[in-house]
């Protein structure tokens, strides 16, 4: 018989399902170290006498990762049908029906167990790419600093702090009353020097009237809860104005 016969039916109405179910273990799932492998006498008796084993125990999944133990089982069964090819001429078909009935129990229960494993990875697999992309996607805030005042260098204003989330945040800020429009950069800091910057960004503002606005990303993924500055610098002027941040 051919070896690539299943080994877990005998009805010909199932034998290309197991076929490929076998396929499979035997290309993808090597175990030459024999790893868990089922002793030899247990796999005989699965061969010659399943009557006597509880196919349906969650220990024989262990052939459907192992493909030593489904080349040991393709031999073994290949040995037993060449032993009753003449013996089984005359069996009663209700005991070829019982044993028929046996494997397909098996055979079922794998199944159930691989729809089972795969609906759970599915589920965990969703739940974290869904949490991932969640966490990446730009989370819009605006910062209204038009009351600020305009006190530079180590002193800080008296604006109240504005609380932003742990997230990528596309922060629309609206600056200070009469500042000027053109190139900023923008970054947050955990002291007012403004050397220790731990999220930055580069934006241009537009002035309409008396209000300069722009948009800028600053990811804020890294940084633990608590208090910083943001600071804010123009192209034509090297001293940072500093608001205090909450970050949570």
């Amino acid at each position: 018989m051919d070896e690539h016969q299943s080994f877990f039916q005998d009805d010909d109405d199932d034998t290309l399902l197991f076929e490929k179910l076998q396929e499979h273990v035997l290309e993808k799932y090597p175990n030459p170290e024999r790893i868990g492998c089922i002793d030899h006498s247990t796999l005989k008796a699965w061969v010659y006498a399943p009557e006597k084993l509880n196919l349906s125990d969650p220990k024989y999944l262990h052939v459907l990762k192992c493909a030593e133990c489904t080349r040991e089982l393709i031999e073994l069964r290949r040995l037993r049908n060449e032993q009753s090819a003449h013996a089984n001429i005359g069996v009663p078909s209700h005991q070829g029906a019982a044993a028929n009935w046996r494997w397909a129990a098996f055979a079922s229960v794998v199944l159930c167990c691989l729809a089972v494993a795969g609906v759970i990875y599915w589920r965990t697999h969703s739940a974290a790419t869904t949490a991932q992309v969640a966490q990446s996607a730009p989370v819009a805030v605006t910062i209204d600093l038009s009351q600020a005042g305009t006190t530079r260098g180590t002193d800080t204003t008296t604006v109240l702090a504005v609380v932003l989330p742990r997230r990528f945040v596309t922060a629309h800020v609206i600056l200070p009353n009469f500042s000027p429009g053109g190139n900023y950069a923008l970054s947050i800091t955990t002291d007012r020097n403004g050397a220790l910057g731990k999220a930055a960004g580069r934006a241009v503002a537009n002035v309409q009237g008396y209000h300069a606005d722009l948009t800028v990303t600053l990811d804020l993924r890294s940084l633990p809860p608590g208090t910083y500055f943001l600071a804010t610098t123009h192209e034509g002027d090297p001293a940072s104005y500093f608001y205090p941040v909450t970050v949570q």
